[in-house]
C-alpha cells in the first residue's frame, strides 16, 4: 500500500467530494487505472491509500503515475477534472514466482513429493474419521437398554459364582 498525502482544497474545490483515481504506467509501459476506495479526510489534507496490485509491480523499474480527481457535474453545473503532475515510484526486484522444479534436482523433488503424499494421507485419514463419526446417529435408548441387559447378566453371574477365600469355598445366593 502506498499512502499519498495531498491538500484537501485546490482551486476553490474540496477534493474530498470528487472521485479519485490513479492512472499509471508500469515498468513494461502497460497502462492501468486504480480507483481510490480509502480516503482519509483531515482538516486541510487528504490521505489516499493506493493498494498496489501485481500488475503495477509486474517488472522492476520506474512506475509513472498521476492522481486524478473528477466529478461529472460540480457545484457550478460543469464537469470537473484535475490531475497532479506526473510522479514516479521505483519498484525493486522481488522474488521470482515462476520457479520450476524439475526432476534433475531429484532429492528436492522426492522430498517435496513425500511431503505432499504425507499430507494427502493425513487429510484422507481425517476425512474417514469424520465420516465414521457422522455416519450413524447414536440411539441412546438402544444403548441404555443394552447397558441394562449387561448389568442384569453381571448380576446373574454374581449370584451363581463361587468365591474362594482362605482355601475354603463360599457360595453366594444358594
Amino acid at each position: 500500500m502506498v499512502n499519498i498525502r495531498i491538500p484537501r482544497y485546490f482551486d476553490g474545490c474540496d477534493l474530498s467530494a470528487r472521485r479519485c483515481t490513479i492512472s499509471y504506467n508500469n515498468a513494461l509501459k502497460e497502462r492501468g487505472v486504480y480507483t481510490v476506495r480509502k480516503m482519509q479526510v483531515e482538516y486541510d489534507s487528504l490521505l489516499l491509500s493506493w493498494y498496489i496490485s501485481n500488475h503495477v509491480t509486474k517488472k522492476s523499474g520506474k512506475i509513472h503515475f498521476v492522481v486524478q480527481f473528477s466529478k461529472d457535474v460540480d457545484e457550478r453545473g460543469m464537469p470537473y477534472s484535475w490531475s497532479t503532475l506526473p510522479a514516479e515510484l521505483n519498484v525493486l526486484p522481488g522474488l521470482d514466482d515462476n520457479i520450476v522444479i524439475n526432476e534433475s534436482d531429484i532429492s528436492l523433488y522426492r522430498s517435496l513429493l513425500l511431503q505432499i503424499q504425507a499430507t494427502d494421507k493425513r487429510v484422507a485419514d481425517l476425512m474417514q474419521q469424520i465420516g465414521e463419526i457422522t455416519k450413524t446417529p447414536i440411539d441412546f435408548d438402544l444403548l441404555n437398554s443394552k447397558v441394562l441387559s449387561l448389568q442384569s447378566s453381571i448380576d446373574s453371574v454374581k449370584e451363581s459364582v463361587a468365591y474362594i477365600e482362605n482355601e475354603t469355598t463360599i457360595e453366594e445366593g444358594i
